[in-house]
């Protein structure tokens, strides 16, 4: 092959390079066509890529306990930040100034977070529950001074129900702040009751008595078996402690049931109970 067959060979590829980068850099309203067409497979790229995020924040979420307004919320949260992060990006390739649009953002971001600062507490706190999970749907809590059962947890309150059926919304930032206790989540419970009688009652008697009580009582766990002990001396009785166990469902229907059955018991054995007294003596002089 001669020198000018070589020309021939290359100079059609060289024209085809020259007029594609000419075609791709033809402007169009102020932009290239080449920053356009790269803008727009960024733009596909993100649709995809956002609607496969939102598509396993979902399914993330249907395996929570959150209610379906809250997963709603935070999945809309989701796309609106992804798209703002995708439409950056596309302003950055058509070689669009994105300083003041990210001072803007950030600026109203401040603003808003401090307008906001309770809410978004308790937002980062319930995001903080539903993490740890220290109780679920249907357990009996306490925290700080408020207790009940849990009826659903949103993504600002958590919704307890009182014993006299109060709908009380709890902050999550107040329990996420506070010492939580959770009375269901173990199946068993102990039930501690305790009697004041006088110093002239035996021990051994006030003992069967106590444990007859908690033998006739169907809810009372046999294991592990109950007891009783001497808790303390008092000014004017010494106290007994009944210690026995329950299923946590029957926790208070064991606790009030062996309150009224340890007094017939004491009593029938012919146990008194103690009460406040204060004795006077008078001295003469």
């Amino acid at each position: 092959m001669v020198y000018s067959d070589i020309i021939e060979t290359i100079a059609p590829e060289k024209t085809l390079m020259e007029t594609l980068n000419e075609l791709l850099s033809l402007d169009i309203g102020g932009f290239s066509l080449g920053n356009i067409l790269a803008a727009a497979l960024i733009f596909l790229v993100c649709l995809v890529v956002i609607k496969l995020c939102v598509r396993l924040t979902r399914r993330a979420l249907e395996k929570t306990r959150l209610d379906e307004a809250v997963r709603r919320a935070v999945v809309s949260v989701e796309r609106i930040v992804l798209w703002v992060a995708a439409l950056l990006m596309i302003m950055g390739k058509l070689n669009i100034s994105t300083t003041s649009l990210v001072a803007l953002v950030s600026v109203a971001g401040l603003a808003l977070s401090l307008s906001l600062q309770n809410t978004l507490s308790n937002v980062f706190a319930g995001v903080t529950l539903l993490v740890t999970r220290p109780f679920a749907a249907g357990d009996f809590i306490e925290t700080g001074t408020t207790s009940g059962t849990v009826l659903r947890t949103g993504l600002f309150y958590v919704t307890l129900k009182t014993f006299d059926h109060k709908e009380i919304h709890v902050p999550n930032s107040d329990i996420a702040a506070s010492r939580l206790t959770n009375y269901t989540a173990e199946p068993e419970r102990r039930v501690d009751l305790s009697f004041g009688l006088e110093y002239s009652c035996k021990a051994d008697e006030v003992r069967r008595a106590l444990l007859a009580a908690a033998a006739e009582n169907g809810k009372v766990l046999r294991e592990p078996a109950p007891e009783v002990v001497v808790n303390a001396y008092l000014a004017s009785s010494v106290q007994y402690t009944l210690r026995c166990w329950a299923l946590t469902a029957d926790y208070w229907d064991v606790y009030y049931a062996l309150n009224e059955s340890a007094r017939r018991h004491l009593e029938a054995a012919g146990l008194s109970l103690a009460f406040d007294r204060l004795d006077v003596r008078l001295v003469k002089d």
